[in-house]
């Protein structure tokens, strides 16, 4: 599980950084970085997001899938870092990830992609400063019995964000 943290840091970061990433299937590119807005103080307040507020975005989209418990997995609180893990039997369903995607586009969250991988799915979103992985997992022989099912988010802004994953 370590190695694929690594790697989805990795890749969160490079995607996040180089500015790039797939389209929403239109083959095009959109970059993650928050993009500028007008003046008005609705727009200021939008530009910046508290981890609280992402960490209830999170709460929020699980729920609306009928995923009921959302587990923190990045231990002492980091004010540019959220990552949750919902546990689950197997491979959450397809109507249940689409009501989780639904969700966060409703709570204005922009799909920069989506990929399916390996028995499971992966996709980006962005709102203001964060970026937001959410992905699934199918079994493994290395991982018969790993998370399934994760959210793991970064805010964009962050003084210290890492640059590149580090063991």
């Amino acid at each position: 599980m370590r190695a694929g943290a690594l790697t989805v840091g990795a890749v969160m970061a490079a995607v996040l950084l180089a500015g790039c990433g797939g389209g929403t299937g239109d083959g095009g590119s959109k970059s993650p970085r928050p993009k500028g807005g007008s003046a008005s103080a609705t727009s200021a307040k939008e530009a910046r997001l508290s981890r609280g507020t992402v960490r209830r975005n999170v709460r929020a989209a699980a729920a609306a899938g009928g995923f009921d418990r959302v587990v923190d997995r990045a231990g002492t609180p980091a004010r540019c870092r959220v990552i949750a893990a919902v546990p689950t039997d197997g491979v959450p369903k397809a109507a249940a990830l689409a009501k989780v995607v639904a969700d966060l586009k409703g709570r204005g969250w922009e799909q920069v992609f989506r990929k399916p991988e390996d028995g499971g799915v992966t996709w980006l979103f962005t709102k203001a400063n964060w970026g937001l992985y959410v992905f699934t997992t199918a079994p493994s022989k290395e991982d018969p019995d790993g998370l399934r099912f994760t959210f793991s988010g970064q805010r964009l802004d962050c003084p210290n964000a890492p640059a590149t994953a580090s063991p």
